[in-house]
C-alpha cells in the first residue's frame, strides 16, 4: 500500500510540474506616468478637506497659481524640496486663497502641515517650466 501511494504522489508531483510550467516566455509589465497638462494664466488649486485638486500641476514660467480653501477647516502651503520656494503661508481660513507667482524654473513640492506631511496626507507639487 505505502508503493502504492508512493508512485502516486511522485506521477502527481510530476504532473503539477508539468501543467504548472509556462511555454519559456514571461509577461513583462511596464509602468507608464500620466504627463500632466502644461498650464498657462491663473491656475486654481481647490484646498479641500484633505487634499489638493488637482494634487500636482505643471505651469508655464510666469503662471499664478492660486489655492483656494474650498474645505471646513483652515489650511497652509509649506515648501517641503531642497530648492527654495518662497510660498509659505502659515494659514488660510475657509472662504479665503492665496497666490504664487512662478518665478523660477523647477519642481517644487508642498504640503499642508496642518493635515499631513511632505509625504502623506495633504500634499501636491508644482512643476514650472518654460513657456
Amino acid at each position: 500500500m505505502r508503493r502504492v501511494l508512493s508512485v502516486v504522489l511522485i506521477a502527481a508531483t510530476g504532473l503539477m510540474a508539468v501543467s504548472c510550467s509556462g511555454s519559456g516566455s514571461t509577461a513583462s509589465t511596464t509602468s507608464t506616468s500620466i504627463a500632466q497638462p502644461v498650464q498657462s494664466g491663473t491656475i486654481a488649486v481647490s484646498s479641500v478637506d484633505n487634499n489638493f485638486r488637482p494634487q500636482d500641476i505643471t505651469v508655464t514660467l510666469g503662471s499664478s497659481v492660486v489655492w483656494t480653501n474650498d474645505g471646513r477647516a483652515e489650511h497652509n502651503i509649506v515648501p517641503s524640496g531642497p530648492t527654495p520656494f518662497h510660498a509659505d503661508k502659515e494659514s488660510f481660513p475657509p472662504g479665503s486663497s492665496y497666490t504664487w507667482e512662478a518665478t523660477e524654473l523647477g519642481t517644487f513640492p508642498y504640503f499642508c502641515s496642518i493635515h499631513g506631511t511632505a509625504t502623506a496626507g495633504m500634499y501636491g507639487s508644482v512643476t514650472v517650466v518654460a513657456p
